[in-house]
């Protein structure tokens, strides 16, 4: 992280240098972005912010897709509480106590 675009630029080409000299990598050319820190950084299951970070939207539709199907009967009681326990860990790191308060009550 850093105010000056360029700044960054000239890190990512020496970044860049290295892998390809010393570890035989490369960074990927349409992965490898320079981006505002405002719209977020996508890694990991989180969009992180400078001070917070929140789970991607993908994940959240999933936990409600699976909710219900679970009310349709399509998974069982000890499915859906497994499912549950290991997406509310993951979501536990993120800002998302309003979410999965929500989630238990509305669903």
């Amino acid at each position: 992280m850093h105010e000056s675009k360029e700044q960054i630029e000239r890190w990512m080409q020496k970044i860049d240098s290295f892998l390809k000299e010393n570890l035989k990598l490369e960074l990927h050319k349409q992965k490898s972005k320079i981006i505002s820190l405002s719209k977020g950084i996508d890694f990991v299951g989180y969009r992180n912010f400078y001070h917070f970070k929140l789970l991607r939207k993908r994940s959240i539709r999933k936990m409600k897709r699976r909710i219900k199907e679970f009310h349709n009967e399509e998974l069982s009681l000890e499915n859906i509480n497994q499912i549950y326990q290991g997406w509310q860990a993951h979501a536990k790191w993120a800002n998302t106590y309003g979410l999965r308060e929500n989630l238990l009550k509305n669903n």
